[in-house]
């Protein structure tokens, strides 16, 4: 879905990890594109890929990682497109922060337990060229209102003086501090409980519509994404298995695996009845199945399946998806809504 409103277009990604049993996997032939003022959702279960593909498009992996192939285009503000993967040291310095930032899952882990706040934001702004010390405490007062924090007393606390929730939010106005285009958020309503939970998606939504940037959201929260996302994308084994806009995505999926997931959420209506689960675990991707590597776990594989893989194709406007049996998914998804 190219188009001139395309921030970061990402194409034929993959990324292996060297382990003692060979190449693993972890992201294979991601395409996909990220447009202005857009928040697409990558869903999935744990160890999908989705974090390792997120720390590839900020070029943070281990050592033991390698890109055989892809490029991840980012259109700059004067409208020149540079392709991250060949960002020397110093421009991918830059381009970190600057053009792109990341809020890490896992907010206690993510800020320095021995400095103050106010001091992570200066050292962040000093390895962007900016050392106004009066300019950045402006900057982050401001960024602390509008993630609803008391500025005063956050910007001079220690982070184990905050609470879960007000530290998730420090770590959002972090990323926000030097106007990016684009913010990537690695489960950022994990481990919060469901008031905070709520107003840190408040807090996102309001932040993205005031200042314009786009957001790519990881989670396995499908309640989150619903809220959140214009556009989901479900990943499976390493690969996007089918991307779509979320009312498409949850009233009218096209692969089973996303059926799967919509199926096993709980449901006010449910009564007593049990919750559906996905069969199986995830495969081995090392050695990973022939032909859809779903097929082991979905009810609806037949032996085309097991033998070829699904490409992804259109199933409906802005609707792609690698399923030889999205027929029988959409059929079974109208059933499940009806209920």
């Amino acid at each position: 879905m190219p188009g001139d409103d395309v921030v970061l277009s990402i194409q034929d990604l993959s990324v292996n990890y060297l382990t003692p049993r060979g190449q693993l996997k972890a992201v294979s032939h991601v395409s996909f594109d990220l447009h202005k003022r857009e928040t697409l959702a990558i869903m999935g279960e744990s160890g999908c890929g989705k974090s390792t593909l997120n720390l590839a498009l900020m070029r943070l992996l281990a050592t033991n990682a390698s890109i055989p192939n892809g490029q991840m285009i980012y259109t700059q503000r004067d409208g020149s497109k540079v392709d991250v993967l060949k960002l020397n040291k110093n421009d991918l310095r830059m381009f970190r922060w600057r053009e792109c930032s990341m809020v890490f899952q896992g907010a206690l882990n993510s800020l320095n337990p021995v400095i103050r706040i106010r001091d992570m934001f200066y050292d962040t702004a000093r390895a962007h060229n900016e050392n106004n010390h009066a300019r950045v405490r402006a900057q982050a007062l401001e960024l602390f209102r509008k993630v609803r924090l008391d500025p005063q007393r956050v910007f001079n606390a220690y982070p184990h003086e905050l609470s879960g929730g007000m530290r998730q939010r420090v770590l959002i106005a972090l990323g926000l501090l030097l106007n990016p285009q684009v913010v990537i958020l690695d489960e950022p309503t994990t481990a919060v409980d469901i008031l905070t939970q709520r107003t840190i998606i408040d807090v996102l939504q309001a932040i993205r519509d005031e200042l314009g940037f786009s957001i790519i959201f990881i989670s396995h929260d499908l309640s989150v994404a619903a809220e959140m996302a214009d556009t989901v994308a479900t990943m499976y084994a390493g690969e996007i298995v089918e991307i779509g806009s979320v009312n498409d995505m949850f009233y009218r999926p096209r692969h089973a695996y996303t059926l799967g997931l919509l199926e096993a959420i709980p449901r006010l209506s449910a009564g007593a009845e049990e919750l559906t689960s996905i069969p199986g675990s995830p495969p081995d991707l090392i050695e990973p199945p022939s032909g859809c590597k779903f097929h082991v776990r979905c009810p609806y594989a037949t032996a085309h399946c097991a033998q070829s893989a699904p490409p992804l194709e259109i199933v409906a406007p802005d609707h792609i998806a690698a399923c030889f049996e999205a027929d029988k998914v959409l059929a079974r998804a109208s059933e499940v809504v009806r209920t």
